[in-house]
């Protein structure tokens, strides 16, 4: 795995496109945030974090925000990739620190993501990257429509159902899959 130093991205570079992708979409309303790169995360290509601090009500000020990234999934991908992650964090920044909203995929991130893609940015809710299936160890089954669930960890409970028929889910055989260049 590659150190975020031996990146081509570097947190540097992460600051200096976010702050052209702050004055070009969010009118430089956004306010400033560090952006780092993490090992530990595998489940998300990335996160934008708050973590309130005493204040109540919580006060910007008062608050630790960051985006990170995560140095598993995007390494390989390219920068248009990375880019990509980091304004999809980034709207969910604005819902934030703008419109005082739940950060979510609702109907104002899809208004953001949609202008941001009408200039040539390919941002979906969504990552499809191949290493995120690396990761996937446990899978569930439905019992009447055969659809498959596949997770990092075991969070689906007994009584969760399938989401396309209702039928019962069944928790199959895991594999432990490697990255390429990997040794077990």
């Amino acid at each position: 795995m590659l150190h975020p130093k031996q990146m081509m991205t570097t947190e540097e570079d992460l600051q200096r496109s976010w702050s052209e992708l702050n004055a070009r979409y969010f009118d430089g309303r956004l306010l400033p945030i560090a952006i780092v790169w993490t090992d530990r995360m595998t489940s998300a290509a990335g996160m934008f974090r708050v973590k309130r601090g005493a204040s109540d009500p919580p006060a910007l000020d008062k608050e630790e925000r960051v985006i990170r990234l995560s140095l598993p999934l995007l390494s390989g991908e390219s920068f248009a990739e990375v880019i990509g992650t980091l304004a999809h964090e980034m709207i969910h920044q604005f819902q934030h620190d703008v419109l005082k909203t739940r950060t979510d995929h609702g109907a104002e991130f899809h208004r953001v993501m949609a202008a941001m893609n009408r200039d040539g940015m390919t941002l979906t809710v969504r990552h499809d990257l191949d290493g995120v299936e690396a990761f996937l160890k446990y899978t569930w089954q439905c019992q009447i429509c055969g659809h498959t669930y596949r997770r990092q960890r075991r969070t689906i409970k007994k009584k969760h159902r399938c989401g396309k028929c209702r039928g019962t889910l069944k928790e199959t055989m895991h594999e432990l899959r490697l990255l390429p260049g990997t040794a077990r």
